[in-house]
């Protein structure tokens, strides 16, 4: 993933909000910036393979050479079928969703009542995930490569964060 030793300040940051139980308002993102060619995908790689058994739920990683599936409503459905797989309790949300209207918002393009129906509905529903210690635990869902979204789709995706992170559960983590 990358050279032992480095990038350790960074992979300590991102563990500790993973592992923080002090869920608040705002802190629902840990957004990575940097230049090209920082590691930005390899710290995404890195997380999903450290917590691919524990916390994570989901993740896609956008590509520039399939513009297609970086849609906000193809992201949606990626990071919703893993979950699915990851978390047995959303997996049993989800066939409360109204398909028919889940197919008219994709149908339309409406990307935010997609994500109400496929995220903040089912989410919302669920009872909070607990460690073993009977807290609270955050679950991480890891998006790359947002700067590889096609310009078409971008906006789009970056409103659906802006105004629909706010209305998930707060131990839901997106790292982008």
């Amino acid at each position: 993933y990358f050279l032992p030793g480095t990038r350790i300040s960074h992979l300590k940051d991102v563990s500790d909000w993973i592992n923080s139980t002090k869920f608040q308002a705002g802190n629902t993102i840990f957004w990575l910036t940097g230049d090209a060619g920082t590691g930005k995908s390899v710290m995404s790689a890195k997380l999903i393979h450290i917590y691919h058994d524990d916390s994570l739920i989901g993740w896609h990683f956008c590509e520039h050479s399939n513009p297609l599936q970086n849609s906000s409503i193809a992201i949606m459905e990626s990071v919703s079928g893993i979950m699915a797989t990851k978390l047995p309790e959303y997996e049993t949300a989800i066939l409360d969703v109204d398909q028919k209207k889940l197919e008219e918002a994709k149908a339309k393009g409406d990307s935010m009542e997609f994500y109400s129906l496929l995220f903040t509905k089912p989410l919302n529903s669920m009872a909070p995930p607990r460690d073993k210690e009977g807290k609270i635990c955050r679950k991480l869902i890891v998006i790359d490569a947002i700067d590889e979204i096609d310009p078409e789709y971008l906006v789009d995706f970056l409103k659906i964060i802006r105004d629909g992170t706010s209305q998930l559960p707060p131990w839901v983590g997106l790292f982008m």
